[in-house]
């Protein structure tokens, strides 16, 4: 082979390589960006990084560069999990099948509006009030919705679904207040939660002061409560400056644990016994399964946080 062959084929090599390469560098900046997206991906739940955040990533990408804030998505979220409950209120197996592929729309759309606000770097102390304020008006819609189908579907279970719709609402607010806590401490911020309450209550002195709108005014207060409520739920760390890196390698499984009491994991039950025509097996979950796991987190962190007074004292 002449050496002009040489310089032919590399040259040849190099244009199959050099696409080959900004390929790569594309995906792994596409990837990159995926996860500045994610609050933090040991902290997510199991089904939204596998399936729903995926899927949200690729329509936030279709609408990043149009005039739509997360709010907008947080109301087309609130749109489509009230279409859904309104075929779970008919009651036959077809409208639970239409009602349940629309429910996981609505939490696609609910990881999108944070996903999107995170990438925007548009986050907005309201915009996270809105966000769970939605988050329980589609659950209310949703259990009124599945009462009233069981009802015409001949099933007298309306104190399964008020058990397992408060149920339902007090699990995610467990899994929210230790996710909080642990994204803070492994990102080396202490106090979390005391710190929101006075951010909070600061805002809403601020609004009061230059006359906000009273509707503003009173989703801050109504968050304000939410945070206080966690507060007396959870359990605080000892006070002491706590190592990022080693909270974040000790607790990881903990939050994990906890991850399965989160709102996407709850509608994914009712998405897959919605498909199959089996809501009262979704109710029995949430009841029996969900509140045994609730409880048994919740003992687990008690022995992990004394475990860590009980370390601090001997040092």
């Amino acid at each position: 082979m002449t050496w002009h062959d040489h310089k032919s084929k590399s040259i040849y090599l190099m244009r199959i390589k050099l696409p080959l390469t900004l390929r790569r560098l594309q995906t792994f900046a596409r990837f990159d960006e995926y996860k500045r997206s994610l609050k933090m991906p040991e902290a997510e739940e199991t089904f939204d990084l596998v399936f729903y955040r995926p899927l949200a990533f690729v329509l936030v990408k279709m609408i990043y560069q149009l005039p739509i804030t997360p709010n907008v998505v947080t109301l087309f979220s609130v749109i489509t999990g009230i279409i859904a409950a309104w075929f779970f209120a008919i009651g036959t197996s077809q409208a639970l099948v239409v009602g349940g592929l629309i429910y996981i729309l609505t939490n696609i759309l609910d990881c999108a509006d944070g996903q999107l606000a995170r990438l925007q770097q548009s986050g907005t102390l309201l915009g996270r009030v809105v966000d769970g304020v939605a988050d329980y008006l589609i659950s209310l819609a949703i259990f009124l919705g599945l009462g009233i189908g069981l009802s015409i579907a001949g099933s007298q279970a309306w104190w399964l679904v008020i058990v397992a719709g408060i149920s339902s609402g007090i699990h995610p607010m467990f899994f929210d207040y230790y996710q909080s806590e642990f994204i803070a401490v492994a990102r080396g911020e202490q106090n979390f939660l005391q710190f929101e309450i006075i951010r909070y209550s600061a805002e809403i002195l601020q609004m009061k002061t230059g006359k906000g709108s009273r509707i503003k005014i009173f989703l801050l207060r109504l968050y304000l409560w939410y945070l206080h409520l966690q507060k007396q739920a959870g359990m605080k760390l000892p006070h002491t400056i706590i190592d990022a890196d080693q909270y974040r390698q000790e607790n990881g499984r903990m939050i994990r644990r906890w991850s399965l009491l989160g709102p996407t994991t709850n509608r994914t039950f009712l998405i897959v016994c919605a498909l199959t025509g089996r809501i009262e097996w979704y109710l029995w979950i949430v009841i029996v399964a969900g509140n045994a796991w609730l409880c048994t987190c919740y003992l687990l962190q008690k022995r992990r946080n004394l475990a860590k007074v009980l370390n601090l004292r001997k040092v």
